[in-house]
């Protein structure tokens, strides 16, 4: 442990903002059996045991308030209204992405990792209905305007596709119904995530939900943004007191040769994201 006090952190962690890259410096900082998930599961666990770590609100809200406040740093792919829901307090912190650019790397991200998705070009990725509601449209939006009875909710999307259990009902895997075993076999990836990841995918965002976003991260203590990394680990720094050996620019590299029309659908269909990446970039100046 490097920090000079006792102060706790929560990192909301959006998905392709780069904040995985964070992780050395959350390492340096903190011991393992001060941050969350690293206190919580052993070094040689699954990829099902990280996924669930770091995905699962109920699992992570469990696990946090069980230590009894012997974490110094929490982190997950979580919605805001987790903090609310942690019984200690927290310095909250977190890193929006400009939409068009977040979706470009979650779409290449589904493309490299995902068995569906696999062979297929990014605009048809980005038509798959489940991935496209629970983890492109207006996601920024919905992380943070999400409440705590959403945030532990396991709805799932209806699309046709078989209805999973919850994932208590899930229990190792290993029992599943043949329709459900099935479906896996066609979609791992989904099924893998769908069992963990937040019900993002049944939430329609508007201008109220817009309104609460902006308002829970007016409340976050460090707002940062992924082009200007230097500023975020910068107030981390100066205002935090966190050990940090360097500030590096972020480079985010350049623009891929993505259709035009298609960047453009991107930010259409995106609209509320676009307004809220506006705003956190006036907080993290």
């Amino acid at each position: 442990m490097t920090l000079p006090d006792t102060k706790k952190f929560l990192f909301i962690h959006i998905m392709k903002t780069g904040g995985t890259s964070l992780a050395d410096i959350i390492s340096a900082n903190f011991d393992a059996d001060e941050r969350y998930p690293d206190a919580c599961i052993a070094p040689d666990a699954g990829i099902v045991r990280r996924f669930e770590a770091y995905l699962y609100v109920p699992g992570l809200v469990t696990d946090v308030n069980a230590l009894n406040g012997k974490l110094r740093m929490v982190r997950g792919h979580v919605p805001y209204a987790v903090r609310s829901l942690l019984n200690d307090s927290y310095v909250a912190m977190t890193l929006l992405r400009e939409p068009v650019e977040r979706t470009l790397s979650y779409l290449k991200h589904c493309k490299r990792y995902h068995t569906e998705h696999q062979g297929l070009e990014l605009e048809e990725i980005y038509e798959d209905p489940w991935f496209h509601a629970t983890f492109v449209h207006n996601y920024q939006t919905k992380l943070f305007s999400m409440s705590a009875q959403e945030a532990l909710a396991e709805d799932r999307y209806p699309d046709g596709s078989p209805v999973l259990p919850t994932r208590r009902e899930m229990g190792d895997g290993t029992q599943l119904p043949a329709e459900i075993e099935a479906f896996r076999l066609r979609a791992p990836s989904r099924v893998s995530l769908e069992c963990f990841a937040a019900s993002t995918g049944v939430i329609s965002v508007d201008d109220q939900r817009l309104s609460i976003a902006k308002e829970h991260l007016s409340a976050i203590e460090v707002v940062g943004v992924t082009e200007h990394y230097d500023r975020f680990l910068g107030r981390l720094r100066d205002q935090h007191g966190w050990k940090i050996a360097a500030v590096p620019h972020r480079n985010t590299g350049d623009i891929d040769a993505v259709a035009a029309d298609f960047r453009q659908r991107i930010a259409s269909d995106n609209a509320f994201d676009v307004e809220l990446y506006a705003y956190a970039k006036s907080l993290a100046e």
